[in-house]
């Protein structure tokens, strides 16, 4: 059987590196699986005095649907539900809230399911050259099983949600000989919530990389324009912030990579899966990704481990929403494992692929 139309990273290894790969993923597994519920549980609040985040979102809505400045009412709201209101990145930039207020919450969800349905037909334009129609369907199955937690209509109200489905879009997109559609869709999630700017880096360095100096030169703009963008949010953010305002306990927790896997299953369809198992299939979905010779599947895997690796370093229990931005391709690099094993197992055995010299 045909397991795809792509080359993996393994093939024509020998046996000592094949040896060496299955001997590291046995030992990610093993831990990514040993007393789960000993990781940190994700949790919506800080005490319980603090109201949740969504309805903290939806209040700033509220109050800028009827013609509050922004800025004013989210310190407001702040204030009232006891965060911290320092450094100026505790406040969200003002994008996604305004479009909220502008539209409406009933509007901008069904914006929101009909992205997630573009980015389900860009997914299957960018591998039906690739997968048997099996595994083609098997991957839209897994990225709607990633998109379970963003659909449900108060998800949205997650800037993180909204930068998740066009990062994915953003790769599913991207084209070295036309890099436009990608450069939007990167650029509109960073300018929804900053945490995209890492991957959009990424993008960048890899280009650069790739000597592409006009693609680089593209993200160079997206990240110079996000810097305009923060440089105003301070300011503006300087102006209804008081002295005496809580600062932000910080974003060093070190929780693990169990609590990142923990938040990643808890926003997708492995919170319905035991502990143990959602957290081997989300390693090796990664390994998958990062099996397939592809740049698109490379910049999948960059995400996905990027993301993993920031969940587990420097969120708290309470931001473990983060983990929304790795969960549409979470665990479709699961179908890219068949392939991936097939060209293990030839090197470990010593079998030729086809073309080779025995």
């Amino acid at each position: 059987m045909s397991w795809g139309a792509f080359e993996t990273r393994f093939h024509s290894w020998s046996r000592g590196p094949a040896l060496a790969v299955i001997a590291a993923l046995l030992a990610l597994l093993a831990m990514a699986c040993w007393s789960p519920a000993s990781a940190p549980a994700p949790k919506v609040r800080t005490t319980q005095a603090q109201h949740s985040d969504l309805q903290l979102y939806r209040d700033i809505i509220t109050r800028v649907r009827a013609g509050d400045n922004y800025y004013a009412a989210t310190a407001d709201e702040l204030r009232k539900g006891n965060y911290p209101l320092k450094p100026f990145f505790t406040f969200r930039l003002p994008t996604h809230a305004t479009l909220y207020a502008a539209f409406g919450e009933r509007v901008m969800v069904a914006l929101f399911w009909l992205l997630s349905g573009a980015l389900m037909v860009a997914w299957w334009i960018r591998l039906r050259a690739v997968l048997p129609g099996p595994l083609l369907a098997a991957t839209l199955v897994l990225i709607a099983g990633g998109l379970g937690g963003l659909l449900q209509p108060q998800t949205g109200l997650f800037h993180e949600s909204w930068a998740a489905l066009l990062l994915a879009l953003m790769i599913a997109l991207y084209r070295p000989e036309r890099i436009w559609p990608a450069v939007l869709a990167g650029g509109a999630a960073l300018m929804i919530r900053e945490l995209a700017l890492p991957m959009i880096l990424a993008m960048g360095g890899l280009a650069l990389l790739e000597k592409r100096w006009r693609e680089a030169a593209a993200w160079t703009g997206v990240v110079a324009l996000l810097a305009v963008y923060l440089a105003l949010h301070a300011h503006w953010v300087g102006q209804v912030v008081l002295p005496d305002d809580p600062p932000s306990p910080g974003w060093s927790s070190m929780l693990g990579p169990q609590f990142a896997l923990k938040s990643i299953a808890k926003v997708t369809f492995g919170i319905r899966l035991p502990a143990a198992l959602a957290s081997a299939l989300l390693i090796l979905s990664l390994f998958g990704w990062a099996s397939v010779r592809e740049g698109w599947a490379l910049r999948a895997a960059i995400l996905l481990a990027g993301y993993g690796s920031m969940i587990a370093l420097l969120a708290r229990t309470d931001t473990f929403y983060w983990a929304l931005i790795a969960a549409p391709l979470s665990f479709a690099g699961l179908v890219f494992l068949p392939k991936a094993f097939a060209d293990l197992t030839k090197a470990i055995r010593h079998i030729p692929h086809e073309g080779a010299s025995a």
